[in-house]
């Protein structure tokens, strides 16, 4: 694939698309942000995303003439309704529209959740077995994305992520609500801080689509981290570069879970391997939340000389 190869996101105004939309911005990677009539994109447009087009219709013929006119290869499905008919129903329609406009490639996002029962070491080739609707409903979407897609000709990708965070639009993530309060000093009720949980930073989820792409491949490929963290170890450190002292109640965390996504299939087709570590990306959460807070003037002092030194 051409790296001048321009590429369509879908729901391109929500956590995970804007998040590869901005990556791959900063790469000059070229992009059509695909959105609803009435969504908002003031953030796609502070990361100078400007090939902003509104649709609620994927085969609008109007539509359709925009995106021939620039010949993309992909379309990253990232759009996600709360309704599994009209989610089901965006996905036929964006596979047909991929048709239409001669895409080479479709790729949908999944989640480690399809798995089901977690474990350390989850494997592509595990037979999924996933347990709640959301669950399902991504596990359903690649077998019925990967059906449709072989009989149009067409690559299909699924991508089964670890927990996503990013430093940017991320209000949502549990880490950034735990530094967030704390530097309010607020009360938090630590649970399940022994559980293990495999994370990766949105940064490295585009830098793998890339190269998936790049390489012109199909098939389900995990993509995070790799390596499970225990909750405690990433609260407790958050702890200390606030200043604050650890306390949890140890009768509120006597049973826990653990899983991690084995990365070694998408290493050997491509190379890629995750830059951004957990402690890295939290690290970076905490010194943004410390910029952002209102200081006192002793404060504002200390971090501008911090600055020169």
């Amino acid at each position: 694939m051409k790296m001048n190869s321009r590429v369509i996101i879908t729901g391109a105004n929500g956590f995970i698309g804007s998040n590869i939309i901005s990556e791959m911005i900063v790469n000059d990677f070229p992009i059509t942000a695909l959105v609803r009539n009435r969504a908002k994109t003031d953030y796609l447009k502070k990361i100078k995303c400007y090939n902003i087009i509104h649709s609620d219709n994927y085969s609008d013929p109007t539509l359709l003439r925009k995106l021939n006119m620039s010949k993309p290869e992909y379309i990253i499905h990232c759009a996600l309704d709360k309704n599994e008919l009209t989610d089901t129903k965006n996905l036929i329609s964006a596979l047909e529209m991929a048709k239409q406009i001669n895409c080479k490639g479709f790729i949908t996002i999944g989640s480690y959740k399809e798995y089901g029962y977690l474990k350390k070491n989850l494997t592509e080739d595990i037979v999924c077995n996933p347990l709640d609707k959301f669950s399902r409903l991504k596990h359903s979407q690649n077998m019925l994305a990967s059906q449709i897609c072989d009989s149009l000709g067409i690559n299909h990708l699924h991508l089964r992520l670890g927990i996503p965070y990013s430093h940017k639009y991320n209000t949502n993530f549990y880490f950034t609500n735990i530094i967030g309060r704390l530097s309010k000093d607020e009360f938090i009720d630590t649970k399940n801080i022994y559980e293990v949980k495999d994370f990766i930073h949105t940064s490295d989820i585009a830098r793998g689509i890339l190269s998936l792409m790049e390489n012109n491949l199909s098939g389900s490929y995990n993509l995070s981290f790799g390596d499970g963290i225990e909750m405690k170890s990433v609260l407790k450190m958050i702890y200390e570069k606030l200043n604050k002292k650890f306390i949890f109640d140890e009768s509120k965390n006597s049973s826990f879970s653990e899983f991690s996504l084995n990365i070694n299939k998408i290493y050997k087709a491509t190379n890629w391997k995750p830059s951004i570590s957990i402690w890295d990306g939290i690290s970076l959460l905490i010194q943004l939340a410390k910029f952002n807070s209102k200081p006192s003037l002793d404060d504002f002092t200390s971090r501008i000389r911090s600055l020169y030194k």
